[in-house]
C-alpha cells in the first residue's frame, strides 16, 4: 500500500513535466511579426525537456485565473504571470502585426511535446481585456487528437478567424485586440496569447460575386 501512495505524487509530477505548447509569433499582413505573451527569444526549439525547452509555454487554467493566481493569458515557468496591459503596452510600442483583411490571424505553434498537441480553441477579447472573450474559427488546426501526440520540438501553423464586424479598441492607442488559444491538455491547458490590429477599424467577411451580381453591377 505504501507504494501505491508513493507512486501518486510521482505520477503528479510526470504530468506537470510531460507538457507544453506555445505560441511563439503572429505574422502581420504589414511584415510585423509580434511574439506572443511570456515569450522569451532565448528559449531554445530543438528539444523536449522541462528544463530550457518549457520554460515560457504559457499554462491557462481557468481556476488559477479565477482565483487570481494568473491573469487571462496564464503563466509561465520562467516569467510566473503573463501581466496582460504590461505586455500588450510593450507590443503596442514595438509595432503591432496587422491581421488580414479578411480577418484571418496566422500564428505559429511550437508543439514542445506530446502535450502541446492540438486542437486548439481560440477566443478573442475586442478591448483587449480578456474580460469579454468571443470563440474564434479555428481554420488551420494544430495536428493532434485529445491535445496529444507522439511530435515533439516542432513548429505548426495556427491560424484562427476574427468574428465579422469586430472593432479592436484595446491598448494603449485603441486598436488592439488580445487573441488566446489554448488545447484542453490534462495537464494545462498550453497555448498563449498575441496581440493585433485590423486594416481598418473592423473586420469584415470576404464577399464572393454571383453570376447574377456581376450582371447587375457590370
Amino acid at each position: 500500500m505504501k507504494v501505491i501512495f508513493q507512486l501518486v505524487p510521482l505520477l503528479a509530477v510526470a504530468l506537470h513535466v510531460s507538457a507544453h505548447g506555445v505560441i511563439t509569433a503572429v505574422t502581420g499582413a504589414n511584415g510585423v511579426t509580434g511574439a506572443g505573451f511570456g515569450v522569451d527569444a532565448s528559449t531554445p526549439r530543438d528539444g523536449s525537456r522541462r528544463n530550457p525547452f518549457q520554460q515560457d509555454s504559457s499554462i491557462i487554467r481557468d481556476k488559477e485565473i479565477t482565483s487570481g493566481k494568473a491573469d487571462v493569458c496564464g503563466r509561465t515557468l520562467a516569467g510566473g504571470v503573463n501581466d496582460v496591459q504590461t505586455m500588450l503596452a510593450a507590443a503596442s510600442s514595438a509595432g503591432l502585426p496587422v491581421v488580414a483583411a479578411d480577418g484571418a490571424v496566422q500564428m505559429t505553434l511550437h508543439q514542445v511535446n506530446g502535450d502541446g498537441a492540438g486542437p486548439y480553441t481560440c477566443q478573442v477579447s475586442a478591448d483587449a481585456t480578456g474580460q469579454n472573450f468571443v470563440s474564434m474559427t479555428v481554420t488551420t488546426q494544430v495536428p493532434g487528437e485529445n491535445s496529444r501526440s507522439n511530435t515533439k520540438a516542432t513548429d505548426f501553423p495556427l491560424v484562427a478567424q476574427m468574428p465579422a464586424g469586430m472593432t479592436c479598441t484595446g491598448g494603449p492607442n485603441g486598436d488592439a485586440c488580445l487573441v488566446r488559444c489554448r488545447n484542453a491538455a490534462r495537464a494545462g491547458p498550453f497555448g498563449g496569447c498575441v496581440a493585433g490590429k485590423p486594416t481598418s477599424s473592423r473586420f469584415c467577411t470576404p464577399y464572393h460575386l454571383t453570376d447574377y451580381d456581376a450582371r447587375t453591377l457590370f
